[in-house]
């Protein structure tokens, strides 16, 4: 039946995403570096940005976009090009940022349990949250070729082949997974002695974050531009 769940495709898979997940990437760094400098509430908006990106990279995987990359090498290199450009552009500005001794976002550190006003902010900060689910989503959708892994995750479970809703459980066990995590770690660099221990060391931290930036921009267009 079309909307039957395939359990053993889903417990197949969710075996190899919660191996993947921890992986260190873009996604990872972005939340980290939210969590040490921003509010609980800006972390939860560059997650629910980041979700939103890899739920539409998830499901172009799921309907056949790997396909679409693979035989238009000059779209995979376009759009790997266009990512790795963002990303080392979002490197170069956190190094810049580093040497004012100013934070990514150009204000001071602010302290974790702060949701209204801060260093100058109006307690209307919606723009503000809105910028941060922006660089959520524009993270998660700057790595376009993770299509590629990702159809190779969905082909070796056995999602391609499964049904309709097997395929949309598995998108959402994706994002659940994906959000637990950076969660967790969002969680995790938010506690005191993580944004004291960054507050001290902030201007080499952020050049150190930048430089990684620009690495994983970098190795993106390196890649796309040596397929």
């Amino acid at each position: 039946m079309p909307f039957t769940l395939d359990f053993h495709t889903l417990s197949a898979f969710t075996l190899l995403w919660v191996a993947v997940v921890p992986t260190p990437g873009p996604n990872v760094l972005m939340v980290m570096h939210v969590a040490v400098t921003r509010t609980p509430v800006h972390v939860a908006y560059a997650i629910a940005g980041n979700m939103v990106g890899t739920a539409a990279l998830a499901s172009l995987a799921l309907i056949g976009w790997a396909a679409i990359l693979q035989a238009f090498p000059w779209l995979r290199v376009g759009v790997s090009v266009f990512g790795g450009l963002y990303l080392m552009w979002l490197g170069l500005r956190l190094i810049r940022r580093a040497r004012h001794g100013r934070s990514a976002e150009g204000v001071p550190l602010q302290p974790a349990g702060n949701r209204t006003a801060v260093a100058g902010h109006s307690a209307d900060s919606s723009g503000d949250y809105r910028r941060t689910a922006l660089l959520g989503l524009v993270t998660a959708l700057s790595n376009v070729q993770a299509i590629l892994f990702i159809t190779s995750i969905f082909a070796v479970s056995g999602v391609l082949a499964a049904n309709a809703a097997t395929g949309v459980a598995t998108v959402a066990i994706m994002l659940c997974c994906n959000a637990s995590y950076l969660s967790a770690l969002g969680w995790l660099f938010q506690r005191e002695k993580m944004r004291a221990g960054y507050a001290r060391y902030r201007g080499v931290l952020e050049g150190v974050t930048g430089s990684v930036f620009m690495l994983f921009g970098g190795r993106m267009m390196w890649r796309a531009l040596g397929s």
